[in-house]
C-alpha cells in the first residue's frame, strides 16, 4: 500500500530503516529498537484481537457519572460505526440496563453484549435469567478468592462452595443459550489452576483474568494469562480485565494479549472505578503500533469518541492523556521548524490525522530564541518571506508582549504580528 504523504527527498530510507520505519498505511513511525528487546510474536499481523468496550459498564462507575439512555445510546452508535464487535453494556440487577440491551437488540446491533451477573447472590439464577430475558449475549461473572478478597464481596461463599456455585452458573447459563464467562481474583497459583480446571470442565466458554485492584505488574499479568491458557489446555478463550491504580493498566494489557490473551476489556478515556481501566484509545492504537495485532477499529474516530464520551459523562480530558489529549500534537519551541517544513515525523510518532485528531503549533517562551532554524525565522521563511535583524526584532518583541499577556501565541496570532511588521 503507497503511503498517503510524500517522504522527503533529504530521507535516505535505508538509513533511516536501521532505526526507524513507516507504517505501510503513514499512520505513524516506529523505532526498530522496541522489535529488538521485544521480537514481535509469530503471526502477529495476522492475530485479531477483540477489543471489548465496558465504557458503558465500568465506565459508568466513575464517580460523578450519571448516563441516560440517550447518552448511552450516542456512545453505543459510536462504538458501532468505529468497528468495536464487542461491549460490556450493565448489571443484569439493574432494570434500566435491561432495557438498554433491549433498546440495542431493537436497532439491531451489530455488537455482542454483555452484562454483569452476581454469582454469590441466593437467588442467583433470577440473574442469568433477567441476562437472556433482555436480550444480552454474554453473561460474566466475577468472583473473590482468598482471605481478604472473599470478603470484599461475599464471605459466605468461599472454598469448595464457591467452585460448586460457579459450576452451578455456567451451568445454567449454557442452559439459557449464553456465552459464559467468569473470572476471579487469585491469592495464590495452585488455586488459579484448580478453578480453571473446574470451570473448563463445566464448559466454560471465556475465563478473564482481573486485575480489579489495579495492582499487578505487567510480569503478573502475563503469569496468570500463561497459567489460565495451561489450565484450560486451550479450550478457553482467554481475556484481560486491568484498573489503572499504578498507571499499569495499558502495560498490563499489552502483556496480557502478548501472553496469549484473545482480548481486553478497555474503557474510552480510562473511565472507570478509581483510577479506571485501561484506556481504550491507548489499547487500540498500542496493539498494532507496537506488535502489529489487528483490532479492526478505525483509528480515525478515536478523537471524536474520546470528545463524545468526555462530554456525556462530563470529565474532561487531561490535557496531556496520551493519544486524545490536546498537548499529544501540540509544538513549541525548537520543534516548530520540522512542525512547519511538514516533517511531522520528526517529533510524532503517530500522524495527528490518523486518529482523527490535528496538530497545533503554540509559540511559547522557548520560541523567543534567535538563530539560523530557530522557530521565528522557519515561521517567516514559511510565509515566503526574508526578515532582516530589525523585523525580526520587532517580531520578537510582538510575540514576547502575547507571552507576557496570555503566556502563549498560537499560530494565527504571530502570523497577524509578522504581517503587522512586515507588510
Amino acid at each position: 500500500m503507497s503511503l498517503p504523504f510524500d517522504i522527503p527527498k533529504w530521507v535516505n530510507k535505508e538509513e533511516m530503516g536501521l532505526d526507524a520505519r513507516f507504517d505501510p498505511q503513514g499512520r505513524w513511525i516506529a523505532g526498530t529498537m522496541n522489535e529488538v528487546a521485544v521480537p514481535p510474536p509469530v503471526g502477529s499481523s495476522q492475530r485479531e484481537i477483540v477489543l471489548r468496550d465496558d465504557t458503558l459498564r465500568s465506565g459508568g462507575n466513575t464517580p460523578g457519572v450519571f448516563a441516560s439512555l440517550d447518552k448511552k445510546l450516542r456512545i453505543a452508535a459510536a462504538l458501532e460505526e468505529m468497528g468495536v464487535k464487542e461491549a460490556e453494556v450493565g448489571y443484569a440487577g439493574l432494570r434500566d440496563d435491561q432495557h438498554f440491551v433491549q433498546t440495542l437488540r431493537k436497532r439491531n446491533t451489530p455488537m455482542v453484549l454483555g452484562m454483569h451477573a452476581r454469582s454469590w447472590l441466593p437467588d442467583w439464577k433470577a440473574e442469568i435469567d433477567a441476562v437472556a430475558d433482555c436480550g444480552a449475549h454474554l453473561v460474566n461473572f466475577v468472583g473473590m478468592q482468598g482471605y481478604a478478597l472473599t470478603r470484599a464481596l461475599h464471605p459466605h461463599l468461599a472454598g469448595e462452595a464457591f467452585l460448586v456455585r460457579m459450576e452451578e452458573c455456567i451451568a445454567h447459563a449454557k442452559k439459557r443459550g449464553l456465552i459464559a464467562s467468569f473470572g476471579t481474583d487469585h491469592p495464590h497459583v495452585d488455586l488459579m489452576t484448580e478453578t480453571v480446571r473446574r470451570a473448563t470442565a463445566a464448559r466454560l466458554d471465556r475465563w478473564v483474568v482481573y486485575d480489579t485492584r489495579g495492582w499487578f505488574l505487567p510480569q503478573t499479568m502475563a503469569m496468570w494469562v500463561n497459567n489460565a491458557r495451561e489450565a484450560s489446555r486451550g479450550k478457553v478463550e482467554i481475556t484481560v480485565h486491568a484498573h489503572d491504580d499504578f498507571g499499569l493498566a495499558t502495560a498490563n494489557t499489552f502483556e496480557g494479549i502478548r501472553a496469549g490473551a484473545m482480548g481486553c476489556d478497555v474503557c474510552v478515556n480510562r473511565t472507570g472505578h478509581r483510577c479506571g481501566n485501561a484506556a481504550f484509545e491507548q489499547v487500540a492504537v498500542g496493539l498494532e503500533y507496537f506488535f502489529g495485532y489487528r483490532t479492526g477499529i478505525d483509528f480515525t474516530k478515536i478523537a471524536g469518541l474520546s470528545k463524545l464520551v468526555s462530554e456525556l459523562y462530563e470529565i474532561p480530558i487531561p490535557e496531556n492523556a496520551p493519544i486524545v489529549g490536546h498537548n499529544m500534537f501540540s509544538y513549541g519551541g525548537l520543534h516548530i521548524p520540522g512542525v512547519l517544513s511538514g516533517d511531522w515525523f520528526l517529533w510524532e510518532n503517530i500522524r495527528a490525522e490518523s486518529v482523527g485528531s490535528k496538530r497545533h503549533i503554540i509559540y511559547g517562551p522557548t520560541a523567543l530564541q534567535r538563530g539560523p532554524g530557530s522557530p521565528l525565522d522557519a515561521k517567516v521563511g514559511s510565509l515566503g518571506k526574508s526578515a532582516s535583524e530589525a523585523q525580526m526584532d520587532r517580531i520578537v518583541n510582538g510575540l514576547r508582549e502575547l507571552i507576557d499577556a496570555k503566556k502563549f501565541a498560537t499560530d494565527a496570532e504571530i502570523e497577524t504580528v509578522i504581517s503587522r511588521v512586515m507588510g
